[in-house]
C-alpha cells in the first residue's frame, strides 16, 4: 500500500500511518509513562556578565520523558566555582511549582573567568552544573543571548497557543529570544488552501499582535515570523523573520509571485527597498527526502538568507550521516543521499552562510522539545488545552528525533533591532538543547559577524592564527575546526562523563600557514576563500545525545 513515493497530503497521512505501525509503543509503556520520577536539573543564568552584577537563577527539574517534574518535593544543595561569590546555599521545591522556580537577584560573581554554579541532592551521588558564566571586569560591549526562533503552535499544524508558548520560553526556560515560525499554506490536519486562507485572513495578524504584546525590550525579544512552506516532494522550507512588526507581510509558497525561493527573495527585496527594516529568511533541515532543500538548484540569495539551520529535532544537515555526522536526518522519509543538499555543499559552492539552530518543535516548549523522548501520553489537561497537533501525536510514538536546538546571539543589547543585527551580520551560533555553551572561534582576529566574517591575506600563504575558545555544560570531547568541509585540526579532550569541572573548558589555537585553496563545486559555482567553523562536542551521558555547537564560518580570502 506504502510502496510508491507518496506525494502532497494524502501521501503525508500515508507515510505518518505507516509510520506510527511501525514504531507504535505498547500500551503498558504509554500507561507508565503518565508518572515520571526526577532525572535531571538544569539551572540557568545569564551568559555574560560583569562582576557584582545581581543575575536571576533559574532552576528546573526535569523527568526521564522530558517533562517538567512538578511532583518534586525536596531541597538541592548549591556551591559554586568562585570563592567569593554571592549565592543561596540551597533552592527548595515544593511540588506545586510546575517544576521550576526563578530566583530574582540571587547569584553575583566577584571573580573575572569563567564560573558555574553546581547542584546536589541530599542523599544522593548527582552533581548537576549550570551553564557557563563568562565573567568580566566591567560591563561587557557584547553579550550572549540565548533563543529558540522556530516554533509551531496551533495556528498551524501544532498544539498550544502562542501566549503558552512565550510565557514557557520566557519564565520557564530563561530564554532571551522567541519566534513562532507558523506555516503559511500547509497544515497537516486541515487542507494546504484552507492553511493559507486562515493566515492571511487572522492567523498572521494575530501572531504579530501576540508577540508585540510580549515584547520587553532589555528584558524579552519576540520576532515575526512565518515558515514559507512546500508541499510534500516539492521542495524545502524557509523561515522568514521581520525586524519590525507593522511592516511585517505575509508572502505565502502558494501565492503566484512568490511560489519559488527566487521570487520570493525578490519580493523581499522590494520588500526592504521600501521601508526603513529588514528581513532574514532561513532555509531548515535541507537533507529530508520529502522536503528537500537543494543549494546546487537555487539562484541562493546569501544577502537574504545569510543563515542556514544546521540542526533542529530533524537531525543535523551539516554532512551525510555516514561521513560521522552523530545526528543524522532520520524522522520522515529520512536523510536524501543526493549531493548539493548539506552545508557543507552550500559552503563549497561559495555561499556565505552562517550556521544556526532550532527546535521546529511544534507545541508550546520553546527551549525544550520532547519529541525525542522515549513514547509518552501527554496529560489529558495537554489534550484539552493544547489540542492535537504534531507535538502531542508524536510523544506518542518513537519518533525517530533529537533534542531541539537553540542560537546563540552576541548583541550588544537584548533589542529586536540588536537581535536582527546578530542574525543578517551571521553574529550567531547554534547549539543542541539545552547547551548553552560559551563557544568563540576567530581566524586571524576576525570573528563571525566582524568584518563580513571575512579576512583578507596579503599573500596566499600568509600565515593566520586560528583561536578557539569553548566552556561547555558538559566535559568537552573533543572541539574540531572544518577548514572547506573537512576536519582540520581536532583537540581530544576527555571521554569521562564525571570529568571534573576542568575538563568543560578549553582554549587552543593553531597556526594556518598553507595557501588559500579555497573550493569548486562545478564550473560555475565555486569559492576563492577558505571556509573555517568551529564544531564541539561534549560527553554524552547514558542514553543521551552529545552537547554539541557549531560556530562561523570565518572566510580567509587570497589577495586581489
Amino acid at each position: 500500500m506504502f510502496d510508491a513515493e507518496p506525494t502532497g497530503t494524502l501521501g503525508k497521512f500515508a507515510e505518518t500511518v505507516r509510520v506510527f505501525a511501525e514504531r507504535r509503543p505498547s500500551v503498558r509503556d504509554l500507561l507508565r509513562s503518565r508518572t515520571g520520577s526526577l532525572d535531571r536539573v538544569h539551572a540557568v543564568l545569564p551568559s555574560t556578565v560583569a562582576v557584582g552584577e545581581s543575575l536571576d537563577l533559574t532552576v528546573q527539574v526535569w523527568d526521564e520523558y522530558e517533562r517538567l517534574h512538578g511532583a518534586y518535593d525536596g531541597d538541592l544543595r548549591v556551591s559554586a566555582t568562585d570563592d567569593t561569590a554571592t549565592y543561596p546555599d540551597r533552592v527548595s521545591l515544593a511540588g506545586d511549582d510546575e517544576g521550576y522556580v526563578r530566583l530574582a537577584d540571587a547569584v553575583s560573581f566577584e571573580t573575572p573567568g569563567v564560573h558555574y554554579l553546581t547542584f546536589s541532592r541530599p542523599g544522593f551521588d548527582e552533581r548537576y552544573v549550570s551553564n557557563p558564566v563568562s565573567v568580566s571586569t566591567d560591563s561587557p560591549d557584547e553579550r550572549v543571548y540565548w533563543g529558540d526562533i522556530h516554533l509551531h503552535s496551533r495556528l498551524s499544524d501544532g498544539t498550544g497557543s502562542l501566549k503558552k508558548g512565550y510565557r514557557f520560553g520566557r519564565d520557564a526556560m530563561a530564554l532571551d529570544v522567541v519566534a513562532y515560525t507558523d506555516h503559511d499554506t500547509m497544515g497537516f490536519f486541515i487542507p494546504p488552501s484552507l492553511q493559507r486562507a486562515l493566515m492571511h485572513g487572522w492567523y498572521f495578524d494575530r501572531s504579530r499582535r501576540v508577540a508585540d504584546r510580549f515584547y520587553d525590550p532589555d528584558e524579552f525579544v519576540t520576532l515575526v515570523g512565518y515558515e514559507w512552506t512546500k508541499q510534500p516532494n516539492c521542495g524545502g522550507h524557509v523561515n522568514v523573520y521581520f525586524e519590525d512588526a507593522d511592516d511585517a507581510v505575509l508572502l505565502d509558497s502558494r501565492g503566484g509571485t512568490t511560489d519559488t525561493y527566487e521570487k520570493l527573495w525578490s519580493r523581499l527585496r522590494e520588500f526592504e527597498s521600501t521601508r526603513d527594516s529588514r528581513v532574514v529568511t532561513i532555509p531548515h533541515h535541507p537533507t529530508e527526502r520529502m522536503y528537500p532543500f537543494d543549494f546546487s538548484a537555487v539562484e541562493y540569495d546569501d544577502e537574504l538568507a545569510p543563515l542556514v539551520e544546521v540542526y533542529s529535532q530533524w537531525g543535523s544537515g551539516e554532512l551525510p550521516g555516514d561521513e560521522g555526522n552523530p545526528f543524522p536526518l532520520a524522522m520522515g522519509r529520512g536523510e536524501t543521499d543526493e549531493p548539493g543538499h548539506f552545508v557543507r555543499d552550500a559552503l563549497s559552492m561559495g555561499y556565505r552562510v552562517g550556521l544556526v539552530a532550532g527546535a521546529d518543535y511544534h507545541g508550546p516548549h520553546p527551549g525544550h522539545s520532547l519529541i525525542h523522548a522515549d513514547p509518552h501520553l501527554p496529560s489529558v489537561r495537554e489534550w484539552v488545552e493544547d489540542g492535537v497537533g504534531w507535538s502531542s501525536i508524536w510523544r506518542v510514538w518513537n519518533e525517530r528525533s533529537y533534542p531541539g536546538g537553540l542560537s546563540a546571539f552576541r548583541a550588544p543589547e537584548l533589542t529586536r533591532e540588536a537581535v536582527f543585527e546578530s542574525l543578517r551580520s551571521r553574529r550567531v551560533y547554534g547549539t543542541t538543547q539545552p547547551h548553552r555553551i560559551l563557544a568563540s572561534l576567530s581566524v586571524g582576529g576576525v570573528e563571525p559577524g566582524e568584518n563580513d566574517s571575512s579576512l583578507r591575506l596579503d599573500t596566499r600563504d600568509e600565515p593566520r592564527e586560528v583561536e578557539v575558545e569553548v566552556a561547555g555544560t558538559a566535559p568537552l570531547e573533543r572541539v574540531e575546526i572544518v577548514k572547506n568541509g573537512e576536519t582540520w585540526r581536532s583537540q581530544a579532550i576527555t571521554s569521562d562523563p564525571d570529568a571534573p569541572l576542568s575538563a568543560y573548558t578549553t582554549s587552543v589555537s593553531w597556526t594556518d600557514g598553507d595557501p588559500v585553496e579555497g573550493t569548486v563545486w562545478d564550473d560555475d559555482r565555486r569559492s576563492a576563500a577558505d571556509a573555517y567553523y568551529l564544531r564541539v562536542t561534549q560527553v554524552p551521558r547514558d542514553c543521551e545525545f552529545p552537547g554539541t555547537a557549531w560556530v562561523g564560518p570565518v572566510w580567509v580570502e587570497p589577495p586581489d
